[in-house]
């Protein structure tokens, strides 16, 4: 034997597990081109390029590196990328040093001034703020005050309503503006048209959802786990699937869109476990109050109902419900946690979308997929949020083509992109 191969014989090997290692990059692949035509579209047609500002509250590592992933992500497809920050100079490289001098000024108000600026800017045509900052009902509070309009992260409340009640569209003109801009509007009611089949109507625009739930939903079409054969709306019908993290932002969005696609969800939370199901057409039961009843019924013909429910889980252990589940899908961010390998079911798919991993190294010896990371998937989301919002921006312009001659010709050239944009890049998509 060899030299070179007694080296290569001491060389330990890993362990070659059956189920597939998937990589985010390559399924947002399809994606990312569809982003590119479209912005070269605009150029063609020499519209103006969709601008995006992220606005960063602290000088943390992971904020910072997150935000140049955007940056060059943006650049890659031709979006114009702009970091805001509450500081300046090199703050960031001395943040250990002292931690003291960022408790000291005003961040909220400071982050709050960036907001309300990136509102008024007719320039910006997306923004999005790097959470968490404050948690909780401070953060809450940020979210609420970014333009809807210009809300390229699904947050606000507007969104959120459409989210848990599956509308998948809104009409453009009826969004209302936010605080600080020159002219506010009121926020309207979700709209209720039709929503059975999966062609934008007419004057109206895709609803936005928050980037990471719509990730790990595209993430599980391509990878199959959705049925394109089931009728819409059903196309998760028989799955079971345990998502491990109930956050406002991540977790319970995520188990609503699957839940309204017809699986049987299992949140799994640090101090609880519910479970998410779609709501469908119950007879009356006796436990129900008259008033819940006739609610009920009117709420339902209003089209103002949840598209899912929440009930108590059976299960008080996170074990018995990942062992039932098709899909287990990871998202806390801890070190460690880690879902045993040895309760995932065989043939399963697995898809971890937090900062750490949350399955053991091993898992690939049962599950069949296993997706470690969705981040590439979640700056796809991003970016082609901020689209819809630019080619909704361009559709309101319609409304003025008469009295306002070239801007009109201009919003037709637009709206004809968005047209293209939206049939080819979204209308896969099973959910909002």
């Amino acid at each position: 034997m060899s030299s070179e191969d007694k080296a290569a014989a001491s060389v330990p090997k890993q362990p070659e597990y059956p189920g597939k290692l998937l990589q985010a990059t390559l399924l947002a692949g399809p994606f990312q081109n569809e982003i590119s035509s479209a912005i070269q579209a605009r150029k063609e047609k020499q519209l103006r390029v969709p601008k995006l500002v992220g606005i960063l509250a602290k000088p943390n590592p992971p904020s910072i590196a997150y935000s140049e992933w955007t940056r060059k992500a943006c650049e890659a497809v031709g979006i114009v990328f702009e970091t805001w920050k509450t500081w300046d100079g090199d703050a960031e490289q001395t943040q250990s040093d002292k931690p003291e001098s960022l408790q000291n000024f005003g961040l909220e108000a400071d982050v709050e001034d960036l907001i309300l600026a990136a509102n008024r800017d007719s320039s910006v045509d997306g923004i999005m703020v790097y959470y968490p900052i404050f948690g909780g009902r401070q953060d809450t509070y940020l979210q609420q005050i970014v333009n809807p309009r210009k809300d390229v992260e699904g947050l606000n409340f507007y969104y959120c309503w459409n989210m848990y009640h599956n509308v998948r569209w809104i009409k453009p003109n009826e969004l209302g503006s936010a605080p600080g801009t020159a002219s506010e509007g009121q926020l309207q009611g979700a709209s209720d048209v039709a929503e059975n089949g999966e062609s934008v109507p007419p004057g109206f625009s895709k609803s936005i959802l928050p980037c990471t739930p719509l990730a790990v939903v595209k993430c599980l079409e391509a990878i199959g786990v959705y049925d394109s054969k089931l009728p819409y709306g059903d196309r998760l019908y028989g799955k079971t699937i345990s998502v491990i993290n109930r956050s406002e932002v991540v977790g319970r969005p995520l188990a609503a869109l699957l839940a309204n696609d017809g699986a049987r969800v299992f949140s799994i939370d640090i101090d609880s476990i519910v479970e998410f199901n779609k709501r469908v057409d119950e007879k009356e039961e006796s436990n129900k109050s008259q008033k819940v009843i006739q609610a009920h019924k009117e709420n339902s013909a209003a089209r103002l109902r949840s598209s899912h429910v929440v009930r108590p889980c059976p299960y008080s252990e996170p074990e018995p419900c990942i062992r039932e589940s098709d899909v287990v899908v990871g998202g806390v961010p801890s070190a460690s946690y880690k879902v045993p390998t040895a309760w995932i079911k065989e043939g399963a798919v697995c898809v971890n979308f937090s900062s750490e991993k949350n399955f053991e190294k091993d898992v690939r010896s049962r599950a069949a997929a296993y997706l470690p990371a969705v981040g590439k998937m979640t700056v796809s989301m991003l970016q082609r949020n901020l689209l819809v919002r630019v080619f909704a921006a361009g559709a309101m312009m319609l409304t003025c083509a008469a009295p306002c001659g070239v801007q009109g010709n201009v919003a037709s050239v637009d709206l004809i992109v968005m047209v293209t944009f939206l049939r080819v890049a979204l209308s896969e998509r099973a959910v909002p």
